[in-house]
């Protein structure tokens, strides 16, 4: 999976390029500026397969009729059942391609391939339980930063030239130290949340969802 993100990424990169530099003066889409509030899911599968529900806002900028920059901030909170939770926060940037024609019309959809990369920090907690080892009560809490690298399709629904709603589904991989939890039992038959935190390389991958409504604000070049 890392080999084939990362061919594809590439790919998306080399194809881009090749659409900047056939674009002319006369696409009115590009210098696009468009500001956006989305929500997210992220599926782990944290001690089983909890979801993660985030907020976050994007900012976009169009480099072509066929291409555009989407730079964008989540944070994203998973219930691990009930026995703690994980906090992630993502900071980063995609690439949009537009295959075949890309003209925004009203009411009508816009397909996409995006691609790109993200800082991240991530924080478990659990709850407070009763740890056999110190026979005392204690709440854990281990966090990281990393990045990752994410490949995924979407499409927009314009309801006007400069309102549109958008749908994306990807898949981010992770690169950072091995970094997870488990459910286990104490000796008081009561089940907590474990964290594992383990020095070297590891990688964690995970489906993540997204719902935006974007709104562009300024064309800088028309």
């Amino acid at each position: 999976m890392k080999n084939l993100i990362l061919i594809t990424l590439i790919s998306i990169s080399n194809l881009a390029y090749s659409q900047l530099t056939e674009s002319t003066n006369t696409n009115t889409q590009n210098g696009e500026i468009s500001f956006g509030v989305r929500s997210t899911l992220s599926l782990f599968s944290e001690s089983g397969n909890y979801t993660g529900i985030g907020a976050g806002w994007q900012v976009r900028y169009r480099l072509s009729k066929t291409l555009n920059t989407e730079w964008f901030a989540d944070w994203i909170v998973t219930d691990i059942g009930g026995l703690g939770a994980r906090y992630d926060a993502h900071i980063g940037e995609s690439m949009i391609l537009y295959p075949g024609k890309s003209i925004q019309l009203k009411n009508h959809f816009t397909p996409y391939i995006l691609g790109g990369f993200c800082g991240d920090y991530t924080r478990i907690e659990s709850n407070l339980y009763f740890d056999d080892v110190s026979k005392s009560y204690i709440r854990e809490n281990k966090e990281r930063w990393s990045f990752a690298t994410q490949l995924g399709i979407g499409t927009h629904y314009n309801f006007t030239e400069r309102l549109d709603i958008s749908f994306s589904g990807q898949y981010v991989l992770h690169f950072g130290n091995d970094f997870h939890s488990e459910i286990d039992k104490n000796s008081l038959n009561e089940e907590y949340l474990h964290i594992h935190q383990e020095e070297g390389g590891g990688l964690e991958g995970h489906l993540f969802f997204t719902i935006s409504a974007n709104f562009k604000i300024v064309d800088l070049i028309k």
